[in-house]
């Protein structure tokens, strides 16, 4: 089995998110995706953000009519307070599966461009396949400035169809995959939605309506437009 990994902060979780899974799923046949709010991101711990029970919340309600799309709580917080590492996430969810079973780590481009700051980024780039989604026009190129020095590119060969394929190589000659989907065509970003939020914005044409109901009804992000 062919397992999508999309951890992430998902505040809140939008259309951007569930187009990003559909497409991995479909070029790289994926037999599910898992969507993991994340307990505490170490980049980003000194911005306020919906709570993870309300985070949680909200993605169980953008997937619920999505088949292949799954809750999963893997990257639950830390009951000693430690920061969540995706290296972490990836070796736990490894374990909890099948020996023969396959992961790939999702990300959009913007997120994979800070992976070289990122816990372990050497060892977690080897420890699964990556697809990286950006929308049409963005340049590749800077993807793989962004790996870390210590990780090689080569062309691989037989991609999937639509989607082009590098091959990733580290130390122990230890290998990995990057798929990158260069035409993700949703157009969302969870920090401007919080924004437009927060000014009284109608969220409607970038979120599920009933996820854009819960964030109203939990008075999350500051002011919302009155239904």
């Amino acid at each position: 089995m062919r397992v999508g990994f999309f951890g992430g902060s998902f505040d809140p979780p939008h259309r951007g998110h569930i187009a990003l899974a559909r497409l991995a799923m479909e070029r790289l046949r994926l037999d599910r995706v898992l969507l993991a709010p994340v307990g505490m991101q170490p980049l980003k711990r000194d911005r306020p953000q919906a709570g993870f029970d309300d985070r949680v919340a909200m993605v169980r309600l953008a997937i619920r009519n999505q088949p292949g799309l799954e809750l999963s709580l893997i990257d639950k917080q830390h009951v000693n307070g430690r920061p969540n590492y995706t290296v972490d996430a990836i070796r736990a969810l490894r374990s909890s599966l099948p020996p023969g079973d396959e992961i790939v780590c999702l990300m959009g481009a913007d997120s994979f461009l800070s992976i070289g700051r990122w816990y372990r980024a050497a060892d977690l780039l080897l420890a699964c396949d990556f697809a990286v989604a950006s929308r049409p026009g963005f340049d590749l190129g800077r993807l793989a400035a962004a790996l870390p020095a210590t990780i090689s590119v080569a062309s691989c060969d037989s991609p999937p169809q639509q989607t082009l394929v590098l091959c990733l190589r580290g130390p122990g000659r230890r290998e990995s995959r990057l798929y990158l989907l260069p035409d993700l065509e949703e157009l969302a970003s969870a920090s401007s939605i919080r924004a437009a939020l927060h000014q009284g914005a109608d969220p409607n044409a970038v979120l599920d309506p009933v996820v854009a109901a819960y964030i109203r009804d939990h008075h999350l992000y500051g002011r919302h437009p009155q239904p």
